[in-house]
């Protein structure tokens, strides 16, 4: 407990020192550039210090364009565990300091009103000038502190304000870490995360959890024909249309390339079907257009496979069978939903696929 103690005052140390520096260096306050200077402050990041250091030496403004490279380089690339660990630390310090901030400001408002009370109350029933001059006294100290405390509310209250928009900035920050850019769904990073917490709430809960994943059919020759533009607008399109037929708890996102997949919970196998037949024939039902170049797409179709989940397997085997499914689906002529009660042998792996 006394080592997690001496490492929140070493960060808190740090938090108040990297804020103060990006402010003198006209840095604005998002959480990439905090990212990179809460680093720097902390001498975690060798190289990145050394680069900094050289650049202040050089007299170098801190660019926009700087600033992202900045962190392009020395925190996105290979450093995402780091500021994982640093969003975190952040997060709980944020917190932390708000409650503390929050009880030392009530406190400081109140303590002259409270002996200005007691002061009343001892001259209404004690007739002695020695109370009184002591009382008195007592206020005028009492007023002398409310003054020099005054100053200290409203830098509490200043500091609270940039915590809380500071940890809102981080809030966005994670959810932008587990959002894919494209379609605005959960990434598969997310997925990962989503579908492990899912199984854990299964077991534990007893409660049924199935899974689809599903791959728009000919995407690829879709592609070469009309362009990455219009391929990218098809896979926003199936994005929405999966957003839209998930409710509740439901996890949408994107596998892979033109892959995606929902994870159910509290959903049986039946119904997990039926969601996935919905999915696709909403999908095939759209006749799309691209408007801006006047052209006429046709619809878009889609193959789904469905598994549900094993008590004991793991998210890779219960991930494998559902993608087992779709593998059958493309195989049977495409845009159609294969259930893992469809299946009686073992298909070839992802791996193994030519």
């Amino acid at each position: 407990m006394a080592h997690h103690h001496d490492d929140l005052n070493q960060a808190v140390r740090y938090l108040k020192l990297t804020l103060p520096e990006m402010s003198k260096r006209e840095i604005p306050t998002t959480p990439e550039n905090y990212a990179v200077w809460y680093e720097y402050i902390s001498g975690s990041n060798l190289e990145l210090k050394r680069k900094i250091d050289s650049l202040i030496q050089k007299q170098t403004p801190f660019s926009e364009k700087l600033n992202n490279d900045l962190y392009t380089q020395y925190i996105e690339n290979g450093q995402q565990p780091a500021f994982d660990e640093i969003r975190d630390s952040v997060r709980k310090i944020i917190n932390d300091l708000l409650l503390q901030v929050s009880g030392e400001g009530n406190e400081l408002g109140g303590y002259a009103k409270s002996l200005e009370l007691f002061s009343e109350k001892v001259s209404d029933t004690v007739d002695t000038n020695t109370i009184n001059l002591l009382i008195t006294e007592l206020l005028i100290e009492t007023r002398k502190r409310e003054e020099a405390t005054h100053s200290l509310q409203a830098t509490l209250d200043t500091m609270a304000q940039e915590m809380t928009q500071l940890r809102e900035e981080v809030e966005r920050l994670n959810d932008e870490a587990s959002t894919d850019a494209l379609t605005r769904v959960k990434n598969r990073r997310a997925f990962n995360i989503s579908l492990e917490k899912a199984i854990s709430t299964s077991k534990i809960d007893s409660t049924q959890l199935t899974l689809l994943i599903l791959d728009i059919d000919h995407f690829k020759q879709f592609n070469d024909q009309f362009g990455h533009i219009t391929g990218d607008k098809v896979l926003r399109f199936v994005a929405t249309m999966l957003q839209k037929n998930v409710k509740g708890n439901d996890t949408v996102a994107r596998f892979g390339g033109e892959e995606f997949a929902v994870i159910l919970p509290e959903t049986s196998y039946e119904n997990a079907l039926s969601v996935a037949e919905n999915v696709r024939t909403r999908i095939a039902g759209q006749m799309l257009t691209d408007s801006a170049a006047n052209v006429k797409l046709g619809s878009v179709h889609a193959s789904i496979g469905v598994a549900s989940y094993r008590y004991g397997e793991s998210p890779e085997e219960f991930i494998h069978r559902a993608d087992q499914c779709l593998y059958k689906a493309k195989n049977s002529g495409r845009n159609r939903v294969v259930g893992e009660q469809d299946i009686t042998e073992e298909l070839p792996s992802k791996e193994q696929r030519i």
